[in-house]
């Protein structure tokens, strides 16, 4: 592959990853914006931006493969790993959060029927007491005060931007020659040099 697209596979490689930060940082915004109140919406939107931040060191070191060969390599290969570890995450953060969501929502609704029937008061300490027996239903377990349903969601288009970003990265790929190579090619042409004869000798 030639210098001029290598340098145009980087760049194209840096502008996916850009991109996918940008969707990153977007992404845990609207969980901040979207979680109830009382919920730690901060913890979303410092690993997105966390996460959004590496991707964005990635894209900028991909983009000086041309200038630092070995930056930029680390760059492009670190940069299409990450949103696939990512994506692994995301993928257990899903199954976690409408697990948690299920919970929420039954034991709730058992209490709101509850109160609709009148077998229960429509008191903080009555629904306390409601959710305390829930939880010695499920083992001992914390019934979720908020429905983690949002998250879901959310994790779910955020492990498939992180595929399709894997896949995009993976194709946009630079085929970079090895060092040696380059070495090599140098000495011949030098040696090509030398051993041309001067036509006004």
């Amino acid at each position: 592959m030639s210098a001029s697209n290598t340098n145009g596979s980087s760049l194209r490689a840096a502008f996916i990853m850009f991109v996918y930060a940008g969707v990153l940082f977007g992404l845990a915004l609207l969980a901040y914006v979207s979680a109830p109140v009382g919920a730690k919406a901060a913890t979303a939107l410092v690993v997105g931006g966390g996460s959004a931040a590496i991707m964005t060191v990635m894209g900028i070191m991909s983009m000086m493969l041309r200038r630092n060969r070995k930056l930029g390599m680390i760059g492009i290969h670190v940069g299409m790993v990450l949103p696939l570890v990512f994506a692994a995450a995301f993928w257990v953060r899903i199954g976690a959060s409408y697990k948690s969501a299920g919970v929420h929502d039954y034991f709730y609704g058992a209490y709101a029927r509850a109160v609709e029937s009148g077998d229960v008061a429509d008191t903080g300490d009555a629904r306390s007491a409601f959710l305390r027996g829930g939880r010695e239903a499920v083992g001992g377990d914390e019934i979720p005060e908020h429905s983690k349903a949002y998250l879901g969601r959310i994790f779910t288009l955020l492990f498939g931007a992180s595929v399709i970003t894997f896949g995009l990265l993976l194709a946009s790929r630079p085929s970079v020659p090895k060092a040696e190579d380059n070495d090599e090619k140098d000495t011949i042409d030098l040696a090509s040099d030398s051993g041309s004869k001067d036509p006004f000798a």
